[in-house]
């Protein structure tokens, strides 16, 4: 099964885990930078700390292509970049989905710190947002 078809499912796993009373948050948050972690140090991604905020987003672009996730970058400037995410791959669409959402998102902060940029999340689907808007900023 590609990536893309595992991707809803895991979501769903996610907001699971994510509603067990104390432990699930930190469950979450856990499992996502670890496997940003693990991710980053797999052949088949060939990740490496890059060295200008054009590298990190190729190598971070790839990592999303690879996984069925078709990004647009809004604007590069500088040692930034702005960009975007149409449809959420897991499936978090409404208020109800926001916490397991930013938890979520702890691999893609992970990925990309160790790439050698900062992820910051501008506006999420799950706020009511058409879609998912970022910073990602090159940090070396």
């Amino acid at each position: 099964m590609p990536p893309s078809k595992l991707l809803p499912v895991a979501g769903k796993l996610h907001a699971a885990l994510f509603k067990l009373p104390v432990v699930g948050e930190t469950l979450v948050r856990g499992a996502n930078r670890a496997l940003g972690h693990v991710a980053f140090r797999a052949p088949y991604f060939g990740a490496q700390k890059q060295s200008s905020i054009r590298e990190v987003m190729d190598a971070w672009f790839a990592f999303l292509g690879k996984n069925g996730i078709t990004p647009r970058i809004d604007k590069m400037e500088g040692d930034t970049c702005l960009w975007s995410v149409e449809a959420c791959p897991y499936g978090y669409c409404c208020a109800a989905d926001r916490g397991v959402c930013d938890a979520v998102m702890d691999l893609d902060r992970t990925y990309t710190k160790l790439l050698g940029g900062e992820m910051v999340i501008l506006e999420r689907i799950p706020d009511g947002k058409p879609s998912c808007r970022y910073q990602t900023r090159f940090k070396g």
